[in-house]
């Protein structure tokens, strides 16, 4: 197989008890698979990928957002 193992995912509940699966792409994003449970013809996906920033680390800090690269 020609692929390349991105990061691992975990079987979690929402408030609702719907199965989605999240985990986090790096220090700063966090990646959520939830099922479209909205479907309603065949032609409708039965999975939505989400991304997002990772919640606020222990202590109070926020993860810090960068708008431009900078020179390594």
């Amino acid at each position: 197989m020609d692929a390349i193992r991105l990061m691992g995912l975990w079987k979690e509940k929402d408030k609702n008890g719907n199965t989605y699966l999240s985990g986090k792409l790096n220090g700063i994003t966090s990646i959520l698979v939830m099922p479209n449970t909205f479907k309603k013809v065949s032609k409708d996906p039965d999975y939505f990928l989400y991304i997002r920033p990772n919640k606020e680390k222990q202590g109070g800090e926020k993860p810090k957002s960068r708008t431009t690269f900078e020179d390594g």
